[in-house]
């Protein structure tokens, strides 16, 4: 082997090609270009020497970048020559994450203790992120790339840096428990790296659409674009656009499932101006068509203008839009996805929805929702709301209120009589309050009835022993009150008879003046107004009394 140190005294120039030369011959001949190689374009005065000191990790990288690419004479690079360096060789700087939103109760680590995240906040490597059930927060990344922090998460951020010589984003994220949904930016810069690591497996992209989630030890990663790669010390799987994947920490990730698909939203209302009552607590809840194969549902509402932050997160095990029932009032971006086997969440159905639900409309409470109303002047009325500037009242034939029979606003009393006889049929009616938020939706719409009056009897048949009363049919199903008083106020009816047909046959009542009216229970069960009292006379019969007296005129 020839001794370096023995050289003769010759310029740099000739000792760096033979230096170089020799490098070759002991180390083989250079590698062919990798793929992931960093393209590296030289400049006037580059040399391997001021290479590495300004872009790979060490000094002693200098050696391997020039055998690398086979350069025999290190201090005249032609310029425009193309150097190639791994990207295991480059030097990173590390770059901060920032919050650029969050909602809900979320604190972090970073050194000091746990402390309050706020947006704008930046955080770096070591940092400790934890969100409470109804927390959440967004992260943006160097290059744009985002991490949606679900509620019931704790995630560490391991490391983020920037390679000096190509500028490419190397992300490592320690997810501990919950869950994290990714958008990661397109890129075609290399060594580009996003990864996230949890107890059960590692997934690792270049760039893609994607969610990771941890229960326990086990790990669900689902690939909306691109593809992933989850790997653990059992094995590996590739996750493309479209499928997902369970595994745990001591089993071999397995063959990647399709993901269910979105499920239709197009029933639903464009706006939601009802609530239930804070009283109550209950959600939010929209029925959709299921989706097959789904055991579950997952709603997300995000404003439309922050759609990093989750104003409502839930899941149903029925097929519906569950939403919290405090959601203020405005536009959201609503994202509902099919949960199916192994807990893997399907695509995403997205569609805006509007809240307009303040402020909350009084409480109807006469006539009630499907009674009916027999006074002939109806009156309305409704529970009051305080601070309530005025109130809007609608009446109207048809559930949809086109037909509308009466419309009222900025009443101050809460209450309204209608002086106009309404006729026979169904009615409809709603309200609705201003205050200081506004003019709010309107109630639930209450329908009431307006029987049809009490049929009027024909001309009654007066037999020696019976009365006999006839009238007009009603409707099919209908029954009948009939009564029969001596005054005419029907303040102490003495006879009451129900019917099932449009006719009664009763004990002759005693002689003299009677009153009778007539009511229809519609269904048998609702009873309409009682029609206008009308007179009957029952005649004395004098034959039957001399009949009774005969015997005793005999006896004389």
């Amino acid at each position: 082997m020839m001794n370096l140190l023995a050289l003769p005294n010759r310029p740099i120039r000739r000792r760096a090609r033979t230096l170089a030369l020799i490098l070759a011959a002991l180390l083989g001949t250079a590698p062919a270009a990798a793929a992931q190689d960093f393209i590296y374009v030289a400049k006037p005065g580059d040399n391997p020497w001021n290479l590495t000191q300004r872009y790979l990790k060490s000094i002693d990288y200098w050696p391997r970048i020039q055998h690398y690419n086979g350069i025999t004479e290190p201090n005249s690079i032609p310029t425009g020559t193309r150097i190639r360096i791994p990207h295991a060789w480059m030097r990173g700087e590390t770059v901060l994450a920032h919050v650029v939103d969050v909602n809900g109760d979320v604190a972090c680590d970073i050194g000091n203790g746990l402390e309050p995240v706020r947006s704008g906040m930046a955080l770096g490597p070591d940092a400790l992120i934890r969100t409470d059930a109804n927390g959440s927060l967004t992260l943006e990344f160097a290059d744009g790339s985002r991490s949606l922090i679900g509620g019931g998460s704790e995630l560490r951020i391991r490391t983020t840096t920037r390679l000096k010589a190509s500028g490419a984003q190397q992300v490592h994220l320690d997810l501990l428990r919950g869950q994290v949904e990714n958008v990661v930016t397109p890129s075609t810069i290399g060594g580009r790296r996003f990864q996230i690591e949890t107890p059960a497996a590692v997934a690792a992209v270049r760039g893609t659409d994607f969610r990771i989630a941890l229960d326990a030890d086990r790990m669900r990663a689902e690939t909306l674009s691109g593809e992933v790669a989850v790997r653990n010390q059992r094995g590996e799987a590739r996750l493309q656009a479209g499928t997902g994947i369970a595994t745990a920490r001591d089993e071999r990730p397995g063959r990647p499932l399709p993901l269910l698909p979105a499920p239709a939203l197009d029933a639903l209302p464009e706006r939601i101006e009802r609530l239930p009552e804070r009283i109550e607590r209950l959600p939010v809840r929209l029925p959709i068509e299921a989706v097959e194969g789904a055991a579950a549902y997952r709603s997300r509402f995000a404003p439309r203008d922050r759609p990093g932050v989750l104003a409502s997160d839930r899941q149903s095990n029925t097929a519906e839009v569950v939403g919290n029932a405090d959601l203020p009032d405005g536009r959201y971006q609503l994202k509902v996805r099919a949960i199916g086997t192994q807990g893997l969440g399907g695509l995403d159905a997205v569609r805006e929805i509007e809240i307009d639900a303040r402020p909350e409309p009084p409480f109807p409470m006469s006539p009630a929702h499907e009674t009916a109303a027999i006074d002939e002047r109806i009156a309305f009325a409704w529970a009051q709301t305080p601070d309530a500037h005025a109130y809007h009242f609608e009446l109207a034939g048809d559930a949809g209120f086109q037909n509308q029979i009466l419309r009222q606003d900025d009443l101050s009393s809460t209450s309204l009589v209608v002086d106009d006889e309404l006729p026979p049929g169904d009615y409809f009616w709603r309200v609705a309050v201003s205050t200081d938020e506004g003019r709010g939706p309107y109630s639930d719409i209450q329908r009431f009835r307006r029987p049809p009056p009490g049929p009027t009897a024909e001309p009654p048949e007066i037999g020696d022993e019976t009365l006999r009363l006839r009238w007009r049919e009603g409707n099919q199903g209908d029954s009948y009150q009939v009564q029969l008083s001596r005054g005419a106020d029907f303040a102490a009816p003495e006879h009451s008879f129900d019917t099932n047909l449009a006719e009664l046959q009763a004990p002759r009542p005693e002689p003299g003046t009677w009153h009778v009216r007539i009511r229809t229970l519609e269904g048998g069960v609702q009873p309409g107004p009682w029609s206008k009292p009308q007179l009957i006379e029952i005649p004395h019969d004098h034959w039957r009394a001399l009949w009774i007296l005969l015997p005793i005129l005999l006896a004389l």
